[in-house]
């Protein structure tokens, strides 16, 4: 086994967050902590909000770090040939022509650069608020 997927066993085992995950892996590469593509005056952003405010104060505040997009992405590595097949004839059957085995890392940043221009906001008639969005 390399020393790649070692970490990412230990992720998926829980042994050390994706944080701790990144870094690891990035030494292993060789690259800089926190090498990501240039920026183009955009903030890249670091979480991913879910926020909802409801007038029975059934609340809701979720924060997802994108980094689990980044780990996700390498985990992906370790999913065998036929089960990703299966995956993607799946989603087809499902309507989506999405194809997992084609996506590559700068499809990910693509991805999270453009969720940095994403905001929902949704105001209900009994007076419910939603929020999504992501911010660094």
């Amino acid at each position: 086994m390399d020393e790649r997927t070692r970490i990412l066993q230990m992720v998926a085992n829980g042994k050390v967050t994706v944080e701790e995950a990144e870094k690891l892996l990035d030494a292993v590469t060789g690259k800089e902590p926190g090498d990501r593509p240039p920026k183009t005056g955009t903030i890249l952003p670091d979480y991913l909000f879910v926020k909802v405010i409801s007038e029975k104060n059934d609340n809701v505040d979720i924060k997802v770090p994108l980094s689990l997009i980044r780990a996700g992405m390498r985990l992906t590595s370790l999913i065998p040939n036929d089960a990703m097949n299966e995956i993607n004839r799946s989603l087809n059957e499902q309507g989506i022509s999405f194809d997992l085995t084609n996506l590559r890392q700068e499809d990910v940043e693509t991805l999270i650069r453009s969720l940095s221009e994403m905001e929902v906001n949704v105001t209900s008639k009994n007076g419910d608020t939603i929020r999504v969005y992501c911010s660094a």
